[in-house]
């Protein structure tokens, strides 16, 4: 425990010193100097430089109200080099504000840069879907209807995808004769293939893998899509310009998984997630394009996928 100074003795030096046995630096009143103690840093018992002991006496430290055992006090220690320098400190200060504010002039041009960027892959994300949307048309035109959502096995599983289906409509006739119909979308050969999603089916506002795909038809009662059978267009009695063929969805799949997005799943899940700031995109079954805002109501949204129910919304 640290000695204090006598009043008597207010005029008395420190004395400066360093433990022979440790190195430890210290300092004590000038009024013990010639007494003996452990050294607070290692504990050997050192002795103080001078003559001045008879100052350090039990009587005169009564003086103060106490009397130590200068053998049982460890000698009193301040490290000189444990006093803050302020210049260090004010230094050291300065250095941390600097690298702050550094940091936040980054993430202020990164961010800045996302949002000058955001317009751009909407627009790309529209372009995605109007392809898309014409190559349903030149499947139609092909067919007489457009795709099945899906192709299943004979147990009635899904086993291949509608987006596989158009391929020859958007200039990937080689990947579609690459695809096998013999073995399900994630077989040993298709498998393969996963990895080689065309760019028209990745959204470029999408941070997933760029095999993932979150353009979306949807099934269930009145859509225009189901399985193994392709919609006609005289079945759109609510108009094709007015009913929503692909949907840009909050989650994403691999672009050849034919597992369908039910109606009734995308009315819960459709206000939880924006695939851009404000909404996402839309293709009808005539090709166009539109943007659905993110306040659009579940139920609009509802009679927008339906193809027949005498409740048409428009844009």
């Amino acid at each position: 425990m640290p000695y204090d100074l006598h009043p008597a003795c207010e005029f008395l030096m420190p004395i400066k010193f360093t433990c022979p046995h440790c190195g430890h630096r210290t300092s004590a009143s000038e009024a013990y100097a010639g007494s003996s103690g452990p050294c607070v840093q290692c504990g050997v018992t050192i002795k103080l430089p001078g003559d001045r002991a008879d100052l350090a006496s039990p009587g005169r430290l009564a003086d103060i109200g106490r009397t130590p055992d200068i053998g049982d006090t460890p000698v009193v220690a301040q490290a000189p080099d444990a006093v803050p320098t302020p210049g260090k400190s004010t230094g050291c200060m300065s250095t941390v504000l600097l690298v702050l504010v550094a940091l936040g002039m980054v993430m202020l041009l990164f961010a800045g840069m996302d949002c000058h960027n955001e317009p751009r892959r909407r627009s790309e994300c529209n372009n995605n879907l109007k392809r898309i949307g014409i190559a349903l048309l030149g499947y139609y035109d092909e067919h007489r209807s457009f795709p099945p959502a899906y192709i299943t096995d004979e147990n009635g599983q899904p086993m291949h995808s509608w987006r596989v289906l158009i391929l020859p409509y958007m200039e990937q006739s080689a990947l579609y004769a690459e695809y096998d119909f013999d073995e399900p979308w994630d077989g040993p050969h298709n498998r393969r293939l996963m990895a080689k999603c065309p760019a028209e089916f990745h959204c470029p506002s999408d941070p997933s893998d760029k095999k993932i795909s979150r353009y979306q038809v949807v099934v269930g009662p009145g859509t225009g899509w189901k399985a193994n059978e392709g919609l006609r267009i005289e079945e759109i009695t609510d108009g094709t310009s007015l009913s929503i063929a692909v949907i840009e969805a909050d989650t994403g799949r691999n672009w050849l998984d034919p597992t369908p997005l039910a109606l009734e799943d995308l009315l819960l899940s459709f206000d939880r997630r924006e695939p851009h700031p404000g909404g996402g995109n839309v293709v009808m079954f005539d090709a166009s394009v539109h943007f659905l805002h993110s306040d659009t109501g579940r139920d609009t949204l509802r009679r927008m996928l339906l193809i027949n129910d005498g409740e048409r919304v428009n844009f």
